[in-house]
């Protein structure tokens, strides 16, 4: 019998995802507008016109976004959205 090494304090990939996808609930609606639109990559700048709302404000949104989901790169909370239907990819 095989054994996988982990770290002591790593869940396996299905307890992490569920993990994460939980962590989505914590979203206000105006985030998840904003990272339907990262995920779609728009850059902050894009963000803002499309929201009708400043660049600083996008930079709090995004900067709200990584600490709630426990994240700190734009393309791994992307791929969050879309694997969790946030963004559809058609």
């Amino acid at each position: 019998m095989s054994t996988i090494n982990r770290k002591p304090n790593c869940s396996p990939p299905e307890e992490e995802a569920k993990h994460k996808a939980k962590l989505l609930e914590l979203l206000t609606p105006r985030e998840k507008e904003v990272l339907s639109l990262l995920a779609r990559g728009y850059n902050n700048n894009e963000i803002a016109e499309c929201l009708h709302i400043s660049k600083h404000t996008v930079k709090n949104h995004v900067s709200n976004i990584y600490r709630k989901l426990e994240m700190d790169d734009r393309t791994q909370i992307a791929l969050l959205a879309v694997r969790n239907g946030l963004v559809s990819l058609d």
